[in-house]
């Protein structure tokens, strides 16, 4: 009888431990930024932690495009980005402008803009009911932000005490290298892709940590301070943005991993997940897979970036592309919001507006990808083994193709140099020349060799952090250090001042010594005289 009672005792109690094991967090998905590439990642992590069983509420401008049952969705309304973006930084040109400004003028409109843009995403009403919720009222246990200029959304974190996630659609070199900066050696961690060699010298780090520290300052007085004021306008606290990621910023997902960037020295807080938004190929519409089919040629897939309609293109670029489609054999599918206002567009183009672009390159009638050098349709074009022919206009999607170049999976063409014939020349070579094929196989297979797959390890860090409240045994020590005690810069200062007081010192009683004896001798030479 005794053992049938500690029986249904040890049945109950393991009960209550599935029941403690199959309880999801619940977690808040902020996602300001109005880029739908960078919601496409989001969108793919979101669906899979509804699917395992997590509530997920989502205030986005963008839509998840299909209702599951934990996943509760307010859509913002969206703050136009690139538009402004341009307006302040290039208001007399356009998108192709923006592209040729110096680095630092792009990135302080972008600081400017990218504030601007989280302001108007706080002020929205369903965001500032979020943020009039009492302690007791936000029981949420995670926050997953978009990482993306929205720094100033840690705060919510600091408010309520809850951990914060950060996820970022982009490598570490255009944008966040000061979160890794302060942590790892600038040597370890090189400017421009161009000064990435295997060793640096004297000359090379001397002007990559002088480079480092003046960038990192601009990055402060531009990008932290708009933050900075957000944090005090709608939190109402008085915390600097590397306070705020020190105590709050638990894990930072970053979607890229090698070779599509720089090995360097890391910090577990920064997980490589590259490539987590690519899945296995579903069904496609059935006019785009009829489309696919009845191209026996083949089919040129083109995506030339979301921030600018396709009609808003330069004149001369978009007749050179009108002119290389009407030459081809092959079929080509053309990604543009403006589908029905594009005139004169040859027979063999399909035009859409939203295409299930990672389900489209994983056909086999899909032998070349057009596109602007955006990181996710490099990550896509290389999973799903398709040659690309870049087309960059900005500093970060050139550094992208370049690198597919020398990865041997690509082509660039510049800006200037994207006619009818420089296309055909390209395109050609891609199809024709079988070394392209070959390595870009070798290359997907070397992104996608890990120990888990990049949706898997994603998700394994977010429970890490809802599971350990926070995960604090991996929160690095060292974020929120100046570079000046980080890196023992005021030690070496106050050592040599030492040794330059020792040396000086010694020489002072050489001399004084030399002196005296100088004189010694001096004084008797003038007696024996």
């Amino acid at each position: 009888m005794e053992s049938h009672n500690n029986r249904w005792i040890f049945l109950a109690l393991f009960g209550l431990v599935l029941v403690q094991i199959s309880q999801g967090a619940k977690i808040l998905v902020l996602f300001p930024h109005a880029n739908e590439g960078h919601f496409a990642v989001m969108r793919t992590l979101v669906t899979e932690l509804a699917i395992r069983q997590h509530t997920v509420e989502v205030y986005t401008g963008h839509g998840l495009g299909e209702t599951l049952d934990n996943v509760t969705e307010t859509v913002i309304a969206e703050y136009p980005f690139w538009s402004e973006l341009q307006k302040q930084a290039a208001p007399k040109g356009n998108l192709a402008d923006l592209g040729r400004l110096p680095v630092e003028n792009l990135r302080q409109s972008l600081a400017d803009v990218g504030a601007r843009a989280l302001d108007h995403f706080l002020a929205q009403e369903p965001i500032q009911k979020l943020l009039k919720m009492s302690y007791l009222e936000f029981d949420f246990d995670v926050i997953l932000v978009d990482y993306f200029y929205t720094e100033a959304l840690l705060a919510l974190g600091a408010l309520h005490q809850r951990p914060v996630i950060g996820i970022i659609s982009t490598d570490f070199g255009n944008y966040m290298d000061a979160v890794q900066e302060a942590l790892v050696p600038a040597a370890c961690s090189p400017i421009d892709l161009e000064r990435d060699l295997p060793q640096l010298g004297f000359s090379e780090r001397l002007s990559n940590i002088r480079e480092c520290i003046g960038r990192r300052k601009r990055f402060i007085k531009d990008h932290y301070s708009g933050q900075e004021l957000l944090v005090a306008k709608y939190f109402k606290l008085q915390q600097s943005i590397p306070e705020l990621q020190a105590s709050q910023l638990s894990v930072l997902l970053l979607n890229s991993h090698v070779p599509l960037m720089t090995p360097r020295v890391s910090i577990q807080q920064i997980v490589p997940a590259g490539g987590l938004h690519i899945r296995g190929p579903k069904e496609l519409p059935w006019n785009v897979k009829r489309f696919l089919e009845e191209a026996r040629p083949g089919v040129i897939y083109v995506q030339l970036g979301n921030e600018q309609p396709c009609g808003q293109l330069p004149k001369e670029k978009l007749e050179a592309l009108f002119g290389f489609f009407s030459v081809r054999k092959e079929s080509v599918i053309w990604t543009c919001h403006d589908v029905k206002t594009l005139d004169g567009l040859p027979k063999n183009v399909m035009i859409q507006h939203a295409v299930p672009q990672i389900d489209i390159l994983a056909h086999p009638r899909v032998k070349v990808f057009l596109t602007n050098g955006d990181l996710l349709n490099l990550q896509e074009g290389i999973v799903r083994n398709v040659p690309i022919l870049g087309l960059p206009l900005f500093q970060h999607e050139r550094r992208n193709v370049e690198l597919a170049v020398q990865l041997g999976v690509g082509l660039q063409l510049e800006e200037g140099n994207v006619t009818t014939s420089s296309l055909n020349w390209a395109v050609n070579r891609l199809l024709m020349e079988p070394h392209f094929q070959l390595t870009i196989r070798d290359v997907s297979l070397e992104f996608r060799d890990r120990p888990q797959g990049a949706l898997a390890n994603a998700l394994f860090w977010v429970n890490y952090v809802a599971r350990h409240k926070g995960g604090a045994a991996v929160r690095t020590r060292g974020i929120g250090i100046s570079s000046c005690h980080l890196h023992l810069f005021d030690l070496f200062v106050f050592y040599a001042g030492i040794a330059t007081l020792v040396v000086a010192l010694l020489a002072a009683l050489s001399y004084g010594g030399f002196y005296v004896w100088n004189k010694k001798n001096n004084s008797k030479l003038t007696k024996v005289n």
